[in-house]
């Protein structure tokens, strides 16, 4: 559906690793085909993640990163940095008026940044944890918690939660059996695959922004995401094992803005990649092992591959992720203590079912939300 008067869309990712700033890209890519006008805003760290084609015009707007400390639980780091998310959200709140005029924005599009809903515009929510994930023992405070969360849900005038309706889903109890706004839409898995509708394979290893040669024969690719030092951490822990993975071992960083791509005989290391040449190497390892991020998730479900999960210590939305994908689509996970204590890396049943793609639900809500715009 494209529009008789074009319009100006607002996206603004949570500054929460790059798995944000990536799968927006997907709305702000099937908007900007449709005709309408693209500002992202978002700290100036992220703006190396977002393909050009997608967007007209980055807007640098600042938010704080979450620290993770090494060996305490996220929630309770988190919980110390409330009052700086607290101000984050409150600027949030000051700077969103003067950007909507300044640009004369239609529609503001936020995911997961909690203080972006506006009477001066249209306004949508993304979110995948309706349910916000606690360790066993603090139900009270999980509901609580996952009551704020969806009270901020509802302040925007939808809710999108990027996931199939129904049994056949990626994020299990986060984002249903559980109460949800009167204004939810499921939209479908987000990921920057999305767009890359024709598998590559058996070419060399680049096309977009990167092209490196070929691939080796055999390879075990780890992906890296989320705060440090869990990050480096990881890395680290997978790198003292890479004499027991399959071939080479490749480790893509996540690290957006870096651009560094380092090799030895058996490491090859790229701080990024763009979505095609990393959708090639997803395809085509013989092992991937990464966190259960929702947004990594999303990514192997448009690659149709498993992987080895390793969820971030202390993170109870991963830890959630993992044993959930594992019962329900016999993933393999593996603690990050387990994997450090150097024994066998564990077989990945390679024989999984993921849903089928359905790009119809994002394609409906997109259609159904232009008509609205005035």
């Amino acid at each position: 559906m494209k529009n008789n008067k074009r319009k100006n869309i607002l996206i603004c990712p949570l500054n929460w690793g790059a798995g944000h700033a990536t799968r927006v890209q997907v709305i702000a890519w099937e908007l900007r085909k449709r005709g309408y006008k693209i500002y992202i805003a978002a700290p100036r760290s992220l703006h190396e993640t977002f393909d050009k084609a997608v967007y007209d015009e980055l807007i640098t707007l600042r938010s704080p990163s979450v620290y993770y400390p090494g060996f305490t639980p996220l929630y309770i780091a988190v919980m110390f940095q409330m009052p700086v998310l607290l101000v984050a959200f409150f600027a949030d709140r000051l700077r969103l008026p003067g950007i909507i005029r300044k640009y004369g924005i239609d529609l503001v599009i936020s995911d997961n940044r909690f203080g972006l809903w506006s009477r001066g515009a249209y306004s949508i929510y993304i979110t995948h944890q309706l349910r916000v994930a606690l360790p066993r023992g603090l139900g009270f405070v999980e509901t609580l918690v996952s009551a704020v969360h969806r009270s901020v849900a509802g302040r925007y005038d939808e809710c999108w939660v990027p996931d199939f309706p129904g049994e056949n889903n990626l994020s299990g109890m986060l984002s249903h059996d559980c109460r949800m706004p009167s204004n939810t839409k499921y939209i479908g898995p987000l990921s920057r695959f999305y767009k890359l509708d024709v598998p590559i394979k058996n070419r060399p290893l680049g096309g977009g922004v990167h092209d490196f040669g070929f691939l080796p024969s055999q390879f075990t690719l780890a992906l890296l995401s989320g705060p440090e030092p869990q990050r480096t951490i990881f890395e680290n822990i997978i790198t003292l094992q890479k004499d027991k993975l399959p071939g080479k071992l490749i480790i893509v960083a996540g690290t957006p803005g870096d651009n560094k791509q380092t090799a030895d005989d058996d490491i090859l290391r790229y701080s990024w990649l763009d979505g095609a040449a990393l959708k090639q190497l997803m395809e085509q390892a013989d092992l991937i092992i990464c966190r259960s991020g929702y947004s990594t998730i999303m990514d192997l479900f448009y690659t149709g591959k498993t992987s080895l999960l390793v969820p971030t210590p202390g993170q109870p939305e991963q830890e959630y992720l993992a044993c959930y994908l594992a019962e329900r689509y016999n993933f393999t996970t593996i603690t990050q203590r387990q994997l450090a204590r150097h024994g066998d890396i564990p077989a990945v049943n390679d024989n999984i079912q993921w849903p089928g793609i359905d790009k119809n639900l994002l394609d409906k809500a997109l259609d159904q939300l232009l008509r609205k715009l005035p």
